[in-house]
């Protein structure tokens, strides 16, 4: 079984059935295809907001294009430490705002840390012109950590960003995985708790390519069609992009598919708990963190079992990730595999 992640696994029939569907005829280009056309309405319904909609082909280019239009140059972006934009898109982000750098702030369970990034931006603003002007705070939602912030805490990192006149950003990677997990609306877990513009991932949550920049803010739209050309984001064939995401939102498969990744990982939690290996941080989303012996993790994977080491070399924390193709039978017969190998089975 494969729990590296939740990009390793394939596209949901529905999804490539709407592709397959979309592949007939003649269409305009550039996003003037009848399918394009339909999209804004789709999104703006979805979250209860009339919305810009870009589509982009992969998550990075989504984070850096929407980073682009609410910073300039000169501003900082606060992010998590181990936010992906931080750790995983090799300076994309600094090299499409044109040189806005990120200020990464710790906290526990992959969640900033509020009083820290306050302090931040207060030694930011008192050194000004040496260090770079506070822009924008950049959220991970679901976090890195397969955590989920609250409206609540959301609410809060809003108001510190009023008072120091600070864009948000939300990297929704599995933006879906989240917003089951909290039981609310688009719209409460966005543009409600302040956010100015939303990275929106389907890739991970059974699109073949789907990822978008969703705008709240229409004044952080006046501009991004020239960004999106200038990045290459401007895909001839949309067609195929928009028709997943019509797919994604219809007879919301979308959250169908997110609540099966989280109710998986719940089942994969309860499983390593019940052997009495240490889960890290609360199992929010579709990703568990699970302290395990290196022998064992390493016999796991002889055995067929592929998940990331997570962390530092030797810390012995490994990620397992689940998805809207996991199966309770797949699980199964991880535990008994599991059970098997471990010398200290009861």
């Amino acid at each position: 079984m494969n729990f590296k992640s939740d990009n390793v696994v394939g596209v949901c029939p529905e999804i490539m059935q709407a592709v397959m569907d979309a592949n007939h005829g003649d269409q305009s280009s550039y996003g003037a295809d009848e399918y394009s056309l339909k999209l804004k309405k789709v999104f703006s319904d979805v979250f209860e907001k009339d919305v810009d909609v870009y589509l982009t082909s992969t998550g990075t280019a989504s984070n850096s294009l929407a980073l682009s239009s609410l910073v300039s140059p000169h501003q900082a972006i606060y992010c998590h430490q181990d936010a992906h934009i931080n750790t995983d898109e090799c300076g994309a982000p600094e090299f499409y705002t044109g040189g806005a750098k990120l200020i990464s702030i710790d906290g526990e369970n992959g969640k900033m840390n509020l009083p820290a990034l306050k302090k931040s931006i207060q030694v930011g603003l008192s050194l000004r012109p040496h260090t770079s002007q506070p822009g924008c705070v950049s959220l991970t939602q679901s976090t890195e950590w397969g955590t989920v912030y609250s409206l609540e805490e959301l609410r809060r990192f809003h108001e510190l960003a009023q008072e120091y006149h600070l864009q948000m950003h939300m990297d929704g990677a599995r933006f879906a995985n989240s917003l089951v997990s909290l039981n609310c609306t688009p719209a409460e877990l966005t543009w409600k708790s302040g956010i100015d513009i939303l990275s929106f991932g389907a890739t991970k949550n059974g699109a073949m390519a789907g990822e978008a920049v969703v705008i709240f803010n229409h004044k952080y739209a006046n501009d991004f069609d020239y960004l999106q050309k200038r990045a290459g984001q401007l895909m001839s064939k949309t067609r195929f992009f928009a028709s997943q995401f019509l797919a994604y939102f219809k007879n919301d498969l979308w959250l169908k598919n997110a609540a099966h990744a989280n109710k998986m990982a719940q089942a994969l939690a309860a499983l390593f708990k019940q052997h009495g290996f240490p889960i890290q941080c609360p199992v929010e989303a579709n990703e568990i963190f699970v302290e395990l012996p290196s022998f064992l993790a390493d016999k796991l994977l002889k055995q067929g079992h592929f998940f990331y080491e997570w962390g530092c070399p030797g810390s012995n924390v490994y990620r397992f990730v689940t998805s809207c193709f996991t199966t309770l039978q797949e699980i199964e017969s991880f535990g008994c595999d599991l059970g098997e190998l471990n010398p200290d089975k009861k």
